[in-house]
């Protein structure tokens, strides 16, 4: 007997919440505010850099728009909260920058603005164009250009990160197009950077470089780069999804309090373990972690799709029995903070994430390990079922 089936649509469409207008002025002349950069930093090398403007207001606007973008790439806080995340990736003939409206995030009085901006430099995804280390913040009108970049942005290299190059050789000699993990050292980084009340006294004030051009007219100077132009996609979205199964652990034992976010996992002073998650799917999302103590214990983070037998092969990507992880990684130095969080600059892609740990004289407490969700903001505006269970599976893995 033939499958029945109904199919009531078959496109998923992207939402349409739109970014706010720009001023017209902006799209066809120079602007006023500059592209500004880390002093004394090698332009086109491997780097993370906080950017911080504070400002006043005496009020808080209906309105405050402001137009936004990096080399290769930042994370925006107003007041210490995250709100925009970029630039959408084109060339230097089409440098893209978002545009968002940041009045609900301001309050009367003192405001801060902070980014992080980071240049993988070599070892960047191959679909990452670069000019050099740079980041651009533009009012929409005179009423925002208080934020202008230029004079009154402070700069601050972050020494904590390293770059952890793909091996090829270690995954079989795959073709690798992403980035690189992260090794962060706690010790080194500047927590509370994006705050208020963090004091910025002694960062060196950003070096202007020359003002940012819109591509608009003849402007074809070839060597000009970042010719902006408006971002014409939609934000990622970013949301959070729980970790649902613990796959299988050594040297620790751990339940679903901890993946629920209700426990935490104490892992003991001089001892190792090892913790493999199961997604039950394939994901792009940030893992993010919040620990406490552990001065001197490490923590690395394995991504991958599916696991390898003694033979390279991956076969069904349910089965973990006999198998073992390969995949590309991050590492966290842990300096016996308390709440720390943790969250690499760039998404991962991962059904598993096994974490490696190793702890010194100090134990140390996982708090929360969750994923966040990203990705191009599809909307399942479609509905599917049949007679035949397998074909409603298949409808899962193509939507994901």
């Amino acid at each position: 007997m033939p499958v029945l089936f109904f199919l009531f649509a078959f496109l998923a469409v992207p939402s349409l919440s739109a970014q706010p207008s720009v001023n017209p002025a902006l799209k066809a002349g120079d602007w006023p505010a500059r592209w500004i950069a880390p002093p004394d930093a090698e332009p086109n090398g491997f780097g993370v850099y906080h950017f911080r403007k504070t400002f006043d207001l005496p009020a808080v606007p209906e309105r405050f728009v402001v137009h936004v973008s990096a080399d290769n790439r930042y994370r925006l806080f107003v007041n210490g909260t995250p709100v925009v995340s970029g630039p959408a990736r084109g060339d230097l003939e089409y440098w893209h920058y978002e545009t968002i409206d940041l009045a609900r995030h301001l309050r009367p009085g003192k405001n801060v603005l902070a980014a992080v901006v980071w240049n993988y430099a070599e070892y960047r995804p191959v679909a990452q164009i670069t000019f050099r280390t740079a980041f651009l913040m533009q009012g929409d009108t005179e009423a925002e250009s208080v934020v202008n970049t230029g004079e009154g942005w402070k700069v601050l290299p972050d020494p904590a990160y390293a770059p952890i190059p793909v091996d090829r050789k270690a995954l079989g000699n795959v073709y690798i197009v992403v980035g690189p993990g992260e090794r962060l050292d706690a010790s080194s980084y500047p927590w509370g950077w994006e705050t208020l009340e963090y004091s910025d006294a002694d960062w060196k004030p950003a070096q202007p470089l020359r003002q940012a051009v819109p591509k608009w007219g003849h402007n074809h100077d070839i060597y000009l780069g970042w010719k902006l132009v408006p971002r014409d996609i939609p934000l990622m979205e970013e949301r959070v999804i729980r970790i649902p199964e613990i796959e299988r652990q050594t040297g620790l034992e751990a339940d679903g309090g901890f993946l629920a976010g209700e426990k935490d996992l104490v892992i003991p002073a001089g001892s190792r373990a090892t913790l493999l998650l199961d997604q039950s799917h394939l994901v792009t999302a940030y893992p993010e972690l919040t620990a406490s103590g552990g001065r001197g214990a490490s923590l690395r983070l394995t991504y991958a799709e599916a696991l390898f037998d003694a033979e390279g092969r991956k076969g069904h990507r349910d089965s973990t029995e006999g198998k073992t992880i390969r995949g590309y990684h991050d590492e966290i130095l842990f300096d016996g903070g308390e709440r720390r969080h943790f969250r690499p600059l760039w998404w991962r892609t991962y059904r598993y994430l096994q974490l490696d740990i190793e702890t010194a004289d100090q134990p140390l407490v996982l708090h929360d390990l969750y994923s966040t969700f990203t990705a191009y903001p599809f909307e399942e505006r479609a509905s599917f079922s049949g007679s035949d269970p397998s074909l409603t599976d298949i409808w899962n893995v193509g939507w994901r």
